[in-house]
């Protein structure tokens, strides 16, 4: 993300997005369960064995062996067309089985918490008519779409503290990443007669220097739709050079005595 000073003159708009202060598939599981219509996640547990090779133990020579498992997540969820309830839901079955298969595969004698995944996607389908009253929207269901990127440094303590004890950024070796909000659509707009749908629309600070919010919508979803243990509203500054920066001082006002705050944290893992 570009950092830019604020020279005099220069104007500036706040843009609040939604995001989730986490990137674990157990908190998003847990806090959403079969609210999920589409999710990605990953993760993987690797083990060195290293060995100086005797002959050439004067030039440092290592031999390493490494074994890796792997598991990966790519769902979107199945519905027959004679049904409104989907063929494959992430109910309570299925998550303990995810979980089972967590800790038959990923689990070591090495790590102190439970294996997790990194999230990198999720979509979640809610239906609040909170949300329809501040948009155009003909129904009250909304699909949310969240895609992961890199906290901000503003939000970097604050992700460390609202995942205390998971082993994240430690054990886990996970980046620090927040899933942020990139759109909000109407679900009716499948029908031709409705328009685009989307209400709110934003592809990162790198891609979208103007996104496409309603300010009512996103406090809605925050207050409303998110977990308040990991739901924030990342306050972006834009400014009239097409920059985007974390407005660290509306974070401060509006976050900055989370209900994490006096948690333990979690050191960082280089990754």
């Amino acid at each position: 993300m570009s950092s830019t000073s604020d020279p005099a003159g220069t104007v500036k708009r706040t843009t609040a997005i939604p995001a989730l202060k986490t990137n674990s598939v157990r908190a998003i599981l847990d806090a959403f369960g079969d609210s999920i219509i589409q999710l990605k996640a990953s993760s993987s547990v690797v083990t060195t064995n290293e060995t100086l090779v005797e002959e050439l133990r004067e030039y440092g020579v290592l031999r390493a062996q490494e074994t890796k498992q792997t598991l990966d997540i790519d769902y979107t969820q199945l519905q027959d067309s004679d049904s409104s309830n989907p063929d494959n839901p992430w109910d309570e079955t299925a998550i303990e089985t995810l979980y089972e298969h967590l800790d038959a595969i990923l689990d070591a004698e090495t790590q102190s918490v439970k294996p997790d995944l990194a999230v990198q996607s999720v979509t979640l389908r809610v239906t609040d008519e909170a949300l329809q009253e501040v948009t155009p929207a003909r129904t009250a269901e909304f699909d949310l779409h969240f895609e992961a990127s890199k906290a901000e440094e503003a939000l970097r303590e604050q992700t460390r503290r609202a995942n205390a004890g998971r082993g994240l950024y430690t054990e886990l070796g996970f980046n620090v990443t927040n899933l942020n909000l990139h759109s909000v659509i109407e679900t009716v707009t499948k029908y031709s007669e409705t328009s685009d749908g989307e209400y709110l629309s934003w592809n990162g600070p790198e891609d979208d220097t103007r996104p496409k919010v309603n300010p009512q919508l996103a406090v809605r979803i925050n207050d409303r739709n998110l977990p308040d243990q990991y739901g924030v509203l990342k306050p972006y500054h834009v400014v009239d050079d097409e920059v985007i920066d974390v407005a660290d001082e509306a974070l401060e006002d509006d976050t900055g005595d989370s209900e994490t705050d006096g948690e333990p944290a979690d050191s960082e893992a280089e990754n």
